[in-house]
């Protein structure tokens, strides 16, 4: 019961310190902001997370699992059919259902400190490196991709996916991120395809 306990107040702090990141950005969101915002003294937040070090490698643990969620629709496809239609499969990769699972500020303030900090470069590694490999699986369960290099497949996939996120998120004009859009998911088609 305790670990049970010990881990849904985990869950809670680090969910606390994704909203007030989100509201107020990473860097200005303290250990003692996060115990105002959940009625919890500092203490005790210190009790699981030593370090806003520490806390930040399960924010990063956080995205992922948040993440992790976008390839739920896919995944339930293949066990259905044994492939996954090629334009479902893009669409999903490229829906701004992602932006609904994590905020975009969050994550590239996180993403910023791997040039400072080597644990939390090696968290983000690890998650993208888990994204991937997950990719990987559902490539694998595709029957239309048997004797591809689902490895190679997914490294591309995600090269082009991560480069339009970044680049799409400073598009303001619709029409002009629609057209933009469809150029990288032209590119992910072209890749399923060779």
């Amino acid at each position: 019961m305790n670990h049970r306990i010990s881990t849904d107040r985990k869950k809670e702090i680090i969910q606390g310190f994704y909203e007030l990141s989100k509201e107020h950005g990473l860097e200005n969101t303290s250990i003692a902001k996060i115990g105002k915002h959940l009625g919890m003294p500092p203490s005790l937040i210190m009790h699981y997370f030593p370090t806003k070090e520490i806390l930040i490698s399960n924010l990063i643990s956080y995205i992922l699992q948040q993440y992790l969620m976008i390839y739920e629709p896919i995944i339930q496809e293949l066990e259905e059919k044994n492939y996954t239609d090629p334009k479902t499969f893009i669409d999903r990769l490229f829906s701004r259902d992602w932006n609904l699972l994590f905020d975009d500020g969050v994550f590239y303030s996180c993403y910023s400190l791997i040039f400072r900090n080597k644990v939390i470069r090696n968290e983000y590694r690890k998650l993208h490196e888990k994204l991937r490999e997950y990719l990987k699986g559902i490539l694998d369960r595709d029957g239309k991709l048997n004797g591809k290099d689902t490895s190679l497949l997914a490294e591309q996939i995600f090269v082009v996916i991560e480069g339009a996120y970044y680049y799409l998120s400073m598009i303001d004009d619709e029409e002009t991120y629609q057209q933009k859009l469809e150029v990288f998911k032209n590119q992910v088609y072209d890749l399923l395809r060779k």
